[in-house]
């Protein structure tokens, strides 16, 4: 009972009313593979072991690739309500309602995560005040990668969020694509774009640190939730059918493939696309996977990926320090240390991680939250002899 309530107060809201659970619930394998990344390399350095010794720690330092699973994630679901309309003539978006929405829901939480972090730092006395704020103000505004060609200062993770700031700005653009009506040129067209990013990554490499960071480096999965979207739309009408065990046993070869061939380096993360287009499909398609997926416990974590993102790595840090006074972590085997920490810091995440979600984020998700505020904070007409319009719906 316990368990339902909670589950239902961090249920997440959609802005459209259309909830995909499947998507949620891929959401939940991304986040878990970027926290056991982080969660394996920090108890790495907490042993001061390498990762390359111990088989589990070596598989999680692969982990990394749930940041380019939710790159996916995004470009499916930004690309659907425009896809919608291109194929099936409904109302395009409006670009002001886009972006307004992308930022009354996006940037409420991010800017609370960089000043309670900001706070932190400073109160801490790890750096001056004139050192991190030029940092928090390029992070704040999606430039510290460029300024900077570094991941943020203020919040490490939130590079990536930078990335996904640049998609959505050319997205309603890239869109365009679902205008070409043969679904055969449409997925053709798709398919080139993703081996031409996944060829100019691995052409330009390392060599560019700000290219490492930047949309370029990983288009080619965001355009993987394009081709997602197509076939959603399309080939299943919004409602995938026979769900069959053939696609669970892809569902099993896929993501057991994703990490194994990032063990080939930056050459096996040409593949990725691919191998993740199979399981993402193997989430609708399969019997056993898809019920998955589909299970409360699981979309409703993933649901709440955004918060877990923001604040897991700092939540972690603070329990690595903990554990530091632990010595039997350091004469245990890596793998074991890896579970046993994994079993406090996991639950302890999520848990934090779900307060933070209902009070700062949550509250953003409801389409037009902030317009009470903002008639609150407008003068009285009595006073000014002036009459304000409603603001739109």
């Amino acid at each position: 009972m316990a368990l339902s309530n909670l589950l239902r107060k961090v249920r997440r809201d959609t802005t459209s009313g259309q909830f995909i659970a499947e998507i949620d619930g891929l959401r939940f394998m991304a986040i878990m593979s970027v926290m056991l990344f982080h969660l394996g390399g920090g108890d790495a350095a907490l042993t001061h072991r390498s990762t390359a010794a111990d088989p589990l720690a070596a598989l999680l330092s692969r982990g990394d690739v749930g940041v380019m699973l939710f790159f996916i994630i995004s470009g499916f679901v930004i690309a659907l309500p425009f896809a919608k309309a291109h194929l099936f003539g409904e109302r395009l978006p409006r670009l002001r309602d886009y972006f307004a929405r992308r930022l009354t829901r996006l940037e409420p939480p991010y800017v609370v995560n960089l000043l309670l972090l900001f706070l932190l730092l400073w109160l801490a006395g790890h750096r001056t005040l004139q050192v991190l704020l030029p940092h928090l103000l390029a992070s704040v505004f999606y430039q510290h990668n460029v300024i900077y060609g570094a991941m943020s200062s203020i919040n490490v993770v939130a590079w990536s969020l930078e990335i996904e700031f640049q998609f959505y700005a050319l997205a309603p653009a890239i869109a365009a694509v679902f205008l070409i009506r043969s679904k055969t040129w449409r997925r053709i067209v798709l398919a080139l774009g993703i081996a031409a990013f996944a060829i100019l990554s691995l052409a330009v490499g390392t060599s560019s640190p700000r290219f490492l960071l930047s949309l370029p480096h990983f288009a080619q999965f965001f355009l993987t939730g394009f081709l997602l979207c197509d076939i959603y739309l399309v080939d299943w009408r919004s409602a995938p059918q026979r769900l069959s065990l053939t696609w669970d046993a892809v569902s099993v070869i896929a993501w057991a493939a994703i990490p194994a061939v990032l063990f080939f380096g930056e050459a096996g993360m040409f593949f990725v696309p691919a191998i993740a287009l199979a399981a993402y499909v193997a989430a609708f398609k399969g019997t056993w996977s898809n019920r998955f997926f589909r299970h409360p416990l699981i979309y409703t974590i993933g649901g709440m990926c955004y918060t877990i993102y923001l604040y897991h790595v700092h939540i972690m840090g603070a329990f690595s320090r903990a554990f530091a006074h632990v010595p039997q972590l350091q004469t245990w085997p890596l793998w074991l240390t890896i579970i046993v920490t994994a079993l406090v810091e996991i639950p302890a995440v999520l848990l934090i991680c779900a307060g933070f979600f209902i009070a700062v984020e949550k509250p953003c998700m409801k389409k037009g939250w902030y317009r009470p505020i903002v008639a609150r904070l407008r003068p009285s007409p009595a006073v000014t002899g002036v009459s304000f319009a409603p603001p739109p719906d």
